[in-house]
């Protein structure tokens, strides 16, 4: 079985090629995921055991892992207590993490341009760095080192002098050196600087604080000695952890976070899979319809049924683990392609060279087998069947047949099972993980339940999509829509393979549409200010509101602060607003309030958004605790609660200062402004503009529509991303139909041959085979558009709540089902060319 497996694969090399390809391009997605993953977890465990080696104690402030513009921080007297110690032999305070902006000559920023912060970080001795230089590093209070990317994409070199813009006022400095993250160059995407200490804290607005302190232990002392002593010395203020466990604990947390990207790129590597799996199982039942006097010759000669299943099965064996294995190297060249698509979206990130874990060679060649031999059952079963009397007979191209009760039956509940759990994950109230893994398993049983309804379909959609090509071509269209709908199994296999991609394509275009429509009919309600200034790659200074505010034609300035907190176990999102502007700028949906109560706001009252009042049993009169990220409490008297349906002000609003004294808030997310009445916008845009020059050169003043179409821009870049990793997905689609053409063509040879011998011309039979491609992508088009819109309706109903709107993109969808018609010809070149190149005398003669 397993010689006469080898012939058959040999015997149709191109077969065998598009279907190893489709398992190549699926693994070498997952492959590829593991090895970038991989490779970026070492650089950064050692550039992790780099910057840790000499650092026996690391004290950090509670509190930390919270980042939100501005680091949590420690009084420098904890310093002085610290190095006090008995037991420690040097030491180091360091003001770090902090966001800043180069600015340039121009006043615009310079630096990362993928919208990623400029991190500030203060000098530290070289035993305790972290970072390399060419050049050196700072030394005075006007000198600073620029990470080499950042300086790169400035074009900035040793001497220039470039301003940096912290909260506070813009400050120039000479650059001294070129810093790199331990040889690596990057921290996705991020810029840095290097100042001394007192500048990173006039930068941060944050004199005699610091960040964290590193200790190293005198000779003979345990690291665990020592950090018993700091904290002893410290007492609960701080978070003090031993060098070998502070290394631990950033490798876990740099863990995680790649395990988001990790699980986040596999989902689009098992997509490609699935879709491949569609393909190797089309392709496998044609072959084995095809083959069917070759098992009947087998089962005359005495196989048995268990030898011919063998066979088929060997074949996908062999098939699966080749092609295993060739994806698997395929990752190796996929890795790079991935961290480039990411870096084109801002997310770059630093590698070394390429790690191939045993875990990835495993995964890969497992699940690339598994799926081709799942892929590949039932038709080999199917090969069971076949008597030995058809070795007699002709091999059959397929009829539209029947489906019986209980087989229709089965593939409605197949897809309303999966409708049913995609409901279950999104209503049932589910943990996160257990909800992602119950929609999956719903949008996959969709899948598999349309793809078997689909045969019924075929022969009206085939009708209808094939009636504009009768008219165009003839006599020509009329045969390639009949040549769709003699199989329907097959077209619908081969269809299925592209609604897959087609699908989540035309999901993700209507989550991103909805979204759109959403936060644009949200900020349109919520907001009553004319303008917005922001600093579109991070926070920005808090004296922004004060400064526009005293530009002519301003009527209202108001910041908008944003934080987090926690009550009990929850946590919580907290907005702050100036009460004495605040309602000017923004339109509250009061339940219990007013405007009058958000005007008479206190420094310890606050107002609630409705559901979260509801959960937690509060209302106006009643108190309770919130407490910060270093877990300092805040008793606050709840004054009125509001829907939030624009999604600005989060589950407690509070007073600006409050936020920013109380939620370690020192920088805003934004100034509304609103213009006195009368007032030209585009001259009052100007002026605003000036005004920012002058003090804030990194912000812009935005009008409502520019400020919206600059968030939904950022969405974009989202789903660009999504439509290029779905994009795999959809080449093997295409290839899955390829392959058909290629089979069918080989299947109807004398067929073809008959037409050429009648009159046919050869251009005409490149438009039967290219007319039966348009038929069969655009059914999987449409079935893709279809399904898409049932996620679409499916996802958005548990988000109404939070003022989701569901918007479906009709161009878009259009276009999906245009490009899957542009697809088939696409598809269909080399198996038309092929056709029509078919001898006469040589086709008549086939068997």
């Amino acid at each position: 079985m397993l010689r006469l497996a080898l012939r058959g694969l040999r015997a149709r090399k191109a077969r065998t090629a598009f279907t190893l390809l489709a398992v190549v391009l699926g693994v070498s997605l997952i492959s590829g995921t593991f090895i970038l993953t991989d490779t970026i977890s070492k650089s950064f465990d050692k550039l992790l055991a780099t910057s840790g080696e000499n650092i026996d104690v690391r004290v950090v402030a509670r509190g930390e892992d919270a980042f939100e513009g501005a680091p949590t921080t420690l009084p420098a007297s904890s310093f002085e207590k610290a190095r006090g110690v008995d037991g420690v032999s040097d030491s180091t305070a360091a003001y770090n993490n902090y966001t800043v902006a180069l600015v340039g000559d121009d006043g615009e920023r310079i630096g990362p341009t993928s919208g990623a912060p400029t991190l500030a970080f203060s000098v530290v001795p070289d035993k305790f760095d972290f970072l390399d230089y060419e050049g050196r590093k700072p030394e005075s209070d006007g000198e600073i080192a620029v990470s080499r990317t950042a300086a790169e994409q400035a074009d900035l070199k040793l001497g220039d002098t470039v301003r940096v813009q912290g909260n506070g006022r813009i400050r120039p400095y000479q650059v001294v050196g070129l810093a790199t993250f331990g040889g690596s160059g990057t921290l996705g995407g991020a810029g840095a600087i290097v100042a001394t200490l007192p500048q990173v804290q006039a930068l941060a607005d944050d004199p005699g604080r610091i960040t964290e302190i590193n200790l190293e232990a005198s000779p003979g002392v345990s690291q665990a000695a020592l950090k018993a002593d700091v904290l002893s010395a410290l007492g609960n203020q701080a978070v003090v952890r031993t060098g070998k466990e502070d290394t631990e604990k950033q490798s876990q947390d740099l863990g995680e976070i790649l395990n988001y990207l990790t699980i986040g790129l596999l989902v689009f590597g098992l997509i490609a899979l699935l879709v491949g799996a569609f393909v190797i199982f089309n392709t496998f039942t044609i072959t084995v319809a095809q083959r069917k006097r070759e098992f009947g010759l087998l089962r005359t000669i005495g196989a048995s049924r268990r030898q011919v299943l063998r066979a088929v099965i060997v074949e996908a064996a062999l098939i699966g683990l080749v092609g295993s294995v060739l994806g698997l190297f395929a990752g190796l060249l996929l890795a790079p392609a991935l961290q480039g698509l990411l870096g084109t979206f801002g997310l770059e990130l630093p590698s070394t060279t390429s790690v191939i874990a045993t875990r990835t060679v495993l995964v890969a060649v497992g699940v690339g087998t598994m799926v081709t031999l799942i892929s590949s059952l039932a038709p080999a079963i199917r090969a069971t069947r076949i008597p030995p009397i058809a070795a007699l007979q002709e091999a059959a191209v397929g009829s539209p047949g029947r489906a019986k009760r209980s087989t229709l039956v089965l593939q409605v509940a197949v897809a309303g099972l999966g409708v049913a759990a995609m409901l279950v994950g999104l209503l049932g109230g589910l943990d996160t993980s257990p909800a992602l893994i119950v929609l999956g398993l719903g949008a996959l049983l969709v899948f598999i339940g349309v793809g078997l309804l689909s045969p019924l379909l075929v022969a009206p959609l085939a009708a209808m999509i094939g009636w504009p090509l009768q008219r165009l071509g003839g006599v020509s269209g009329k045969i390639a829509r009949g040549n769709a709908v003699r199989s329907p199994g097959r077209t619908a296999g081969t269809a299925a393979a592209l609604m897959i991609g087609v699908a989540l394509v035309a999901f993700v275009a209507i989550f991103v549409n909805g979204f759109k429509a959403s936060f644009s009919g949200a900020f349109e309600k919520a907001v009553t200010a004319d303008f917005v200034v922001l600093d579109n790659s991070g926070l920005m200074p808090e004296g922004v509101a004060a400064a526009t505010a005293q530009v002519d034609g301003v009527a209202t300035a108001s910041n908008l602060r944003v934080s987090s907190g926690k009550l009990g176990a929850e946590d919580v999102s907290i907005a702050g607003v100036d009460p004495a502007t605040g309602a000017q700028v923004v339109k509250v949906d009061w339940v219990d309030g007013s405007d009058d109560a958000l005007r008479a706001l206190g420094p310890r009252d606050a107002m609630l958004e409705k559901g979260f009042a509801e959960d937690n049993k509060l209302r106006s009169g009643s108190s309770f605790t919130l407490r910060n990220r270093v877990d300092e409490p805040t008793r606050l008297t709840v004054r009125g609660t509001y829907e939030d349906r624009g999604q600005l002000l989060g589950d407690v609003t509070m007073p600006d200062r409050t936020v920013r004294d109380q939620f370690n808030a020192r920088q805003v997310l934004a100034a509304l402004v609103r213009a006195a009445p009368g007032q030209d916008s585009d001259a009052l845009q100007a002026r605003l503009e000036q005004a920012l020059d002058r003090e804030f050169p990194t912000l812009e003043a935005q009008t409502r529509d520019e400020f919206i179409d600059s968030q939904v821009g950022q969405v974009n870049q989202i789903l660009y991303l999504f439509y290029a990793l779905l994009a795999l997905s959809v080449i093997i689609a295409l290839f899955g139909i390829v392959n058909t053409l290629a089979l069918s063509v080989y299947e109807r040879t004398r067929e073809l041959g008959l037409l050429r011998a009648v009159g046919t011309s050869r251009r005409q039979v490149r438009r039967i085979v290219r007319g039966e491609a348009i038929i069969t992508a655009v059914i999987g088009a449409l079935l893709g558009v279809a399904v898409g819109v049932l996620f679409g309706v499916l996802v958005s109903r548990p988000l109404e709540g939070e003022g989701f709107v569901l918007a479906l993109p009709f161009v878009t969808l259009v276009v999906l089902v245009l490009l899957g018609a542009v697809a088939g010809v696409l598809a269909a070149i080399a198996p038309a060319r092929r056709a029509s190149r078919i001898d006469v005398l040589d086709a008549l003669a086939h068997q």
